[in-house]
C-alpha cells in the first residue's frame, strides 16, 4: 500500500493551515449545546410565541403568532397556519388596527446564544403567501447608551410563491434606530422544498458566516460588517409568517391561500466548538478514544501516524507540529486548524 508524507522535515512546525468549516456532524470538535427530535416540546429551551409578530415584536405580517398553532405531532414541530380572526391584546401595537384575519405558530429560546453551529431539519409550506424561516436575532433599542446595535442572521427565509429556492441573509445596524437595518442577502436554489425534508444550517463566527443547506457548504462571508461584524448573543427562531402587504410580490390572496398549512421541524441542533486551549497534547495514541477540542498545541511523530480511511480534525491554538515519521495513507485525510478558541 502506498503512502504519502505529510512531511519530512523533523520538528517542522504548521504556522497557519487554511481549512474549509467542518460540519459537526463529521467533526468531533464540536460540542452538543442543544439536541432536540421533538418528541415532547421543551419548555424550558423554548417559548411558544403569542399574541405578538415578528421575532416577539411589532410588525406588519398579516399574522398573529399564537401558542395553540405550536404543538407536537408524531415527533415533529409543527407551526400551523389558520384563518382565524384575532385581536391583539391592548399594548402590543400589531398591525392592521389590532385586528388580524389569520394566525400561526412561532418559537423562540429563552436564552441567546453567540456562536456557533445551528441547523434545522424541516419540510417548510409553500402557496401564494407563506413566509417561513429559521433565524437568529436580538437588538438593543437603546439610543442613549453607546450599546446600540440591531444583529439578525437569517439561516433561511422562503418565500411560499418559489419553491425552488431560499434566501440567506445577514441584517445589523450599530447605530440606532434600528429600523431599516443594513441587508447583505443571497438567493440559493434547492430542489422542492416543500415536497422533502432538508437540512438548513449556519456556522457563524467570529471572522465569517458560513450557510449549509443539506450540511453542504453553499455561501459564505467575513463577519467584518462595518468593522464590528456580528458578536452579540442572539435568540434562535423558528416560525411561519405570511408575507407583508409591502413587499408587493407573493402576497396572500384570500381565494387562493392554502389553509390550513403547516411547518414541520424534525430535529434541531446546536453545537458550539470544544474549548480545551490549556492542553498541550504529544501525541494521539488511539484517535478514536482522543478527548477531542481546541488544544494549546498538538505535536505528532510516527506513534501518531494515520490508518486508511481515517478523516482526522485537529485544531490548536498555538500550533501543530508534524515531525519526522508522521505518515497519513493512501485514503486517509487530516484537517489541521490553528484558531482561538471562540468568546462564547
Amino acid at each position: 500500500m502506498s503512502k504519502i508524507r505529510i512531511l519530512f522535515l523533523l520538528n517542522f512546525v504548521l504556522c497557519r493551515i487554511f481549512v474549509f468549516a467542518q460540519h459537526p456532524s463529521v467533526d468531533p470538535n464540536w460540542g452538543v449545546v442543544i439536541q432536540d427530535d421533538f418528541t415532547t416540546f421543551n419548555t424550558i429551551l423554548w417559548e411558544k410565541v403569542n399574541n405578538s409578530v415578528h421575532g416577539k415584536n411589532t410588525g406588519e405580517e398579516p399574522q398573529v403568532y399564537t401558542s395553540n398553532n405550536v404543538y407536537i405531532n408524531n415527533g415533529n414541530l409543527v407551526l400551523r397556519t389558520i384563518r382565524q380572526d384575532h385581536t391583539c391584546p391592548l399594548g402590543n401595537n400589531c398591525y392592521y388596527g389590532g385586528s388580524h384575519q389569520y394566525t400561526s405558530g412561532e418559537i423562540s429560546s429563552w436564552a441567546p446564544y453567540r456562536y456557533g453551529y445551528y441547523e434545522i431539519y424541516a419540510k417548510i409550506p409553500t402557496g401564494q403567501g407563506y413566509w417561513p424561516a429559521f433565524w437568529l436575532w436580538n437588538q438593543s433599542p437603546n439610543s442613549q447608551t453607546t450599546d446600540c446595535w440591531y444583529n439578525e442572521i437569517d439561516i433561511f427565509e422562503g418565500k411560499g410563491c418559489m419553491s425552488d429556492s431560499v434566501t440567506c441573509n445577514v441584517h445589523w445596524n450599530f447605530n440606532c434606530p434600528t429600523e431599516c437595518a443594513n441587508k447583505n442577502f443571497e438567493k440559493i436554489p434547492v430542489i422542492n422544498y416543500s415536497q422533502q425534508y432538508h437540512w438548513y444550517g449556519v456556522e457563524w463566527n467570529e471572522n465569517e458566516i458560513i450557510w449549509y443547506i443539506d450540511r453542504q457548504k453553499i455561501r459564505s462571508i467575513a463577519n467584518d460588517m462595518e468593522g464590528i461584524g456580528i458578536r452579540n448573543p442572539m435568540y434562535i427562531i423558528i416560525n411561519s409568517a405570511l408575507i407583508p402587504d409591502s413587499w408587493g410580490t407573493c402576497l396572500v390572496d384570500d381565494a387562493n391561500i392554502i389553509l390550513p398549512n403547516y411547518m414541520y421541524v424534525d430535529k434541531i441542533n446546536v453545537f458550539q466548538l470544544i474549548c480545551d486551549d490549556n492542553t498541550v497534547v504529544n501525541e494521539i495514541y488511539d484517535y478514536d478514544t482522543f478527548s477531542y477540542g481546541i488544544k494549546k498545541s498538538i505535536t505528532l511523530s510516527g506513534t501518531s501516524s494515520l490508518s486508511s480511511g481515517q478523516n482526522i480534525f485537529l485544531k490548536a491554538t498555538d500550533f501543530i507540529e508534524l515531525q519526522s515519521g508522521f505518515e497519513a495513507p493512501s485514503g486517509s485525510q487530516l484537517s489541521l486548524q490553528i484558531m482561538d478558541c471562540p468568546n462564547y
